[in-house]
């Protein structure tokens, strides 16, 4: 079984803030990452280039050696074994899932809440208060989407968790329950 970036990207990000935290340098990783990321958004083929079989290996390490070139010991060995184990591709993964770990030991999370209709400031207030408190942290900062397919309701994905209530997730739960009996 081959693993996904989704499986990959918890595990690098679990252990570089464990090692960050442990050497109190979470923020200062934090704002390389971001710069090493903007680096990829800013150059879409870079990413490409590393992980395709155009340019030949010791080419790809060039790269990989000016990308760390200043980088803390610790990105530079996260970028570096990232590459060697062929993850490079999860970097971003990976940047996503130790900014939210960073939120997380902060009492803060973010996610996104779907509905049909957009939510009012008072909504959308009352309803990141209730998923704080569900999640056990002091502040949720939810991204409305409006997407009209859930018909009614909310469903609302934090922190790797998802509340669905939803009415078009209601009616696929009836139809799969008819389905089988």
């Amino acid at each position: 079984m081959a693993l996904t970036n989704a499986i990959v990207a918890p595990r690098y990000g679990a252990a570089l803030f464990e090692i960050t935290a442990a050497e109190g340098t979470t923020q200062e990783v934090q704002s390389e990452l971001h710069a090493l990321d903007q680096v990829f958004n800013d150059n879409p083929g870079l990413m490409a280039a590393l992980i395709g079989p155009e340019l030949k290996l010791n080419l790809k390490q060039e790269i990989v050696g000016e990308l760390t070139t200043g980088a803390s010991p610790v990105v530079a060995r996260l970028v570096q074994m990232t590459f060697n184990y062929g993850r490079i591709a999860a970097l971003p993964a990976i940047v996503a899932d130790f900014d939210e770990r960073i939120s997380a030991d902060a009492g803060q999370i973010t996610g996104t809440v779907t509905t049909a209709v957009p939510l009012s400031g008072a909504q959308a207030d009352k309803l990141a208060a209730a998923v704080a408190r569900r999640l056990g942290v002091e502040h949720a900062e939810l991204n409305n989407v409006v997407d009209a397919s859930v018909i009614g309701g909310v469903r609302v994905q934090a922190a790797n968790y998802v509340i669905d209530g939803t009415v078009q997730h209601r009616i696929d739960q009836i139809r799969a329950e008819l389905l089988t009996h």
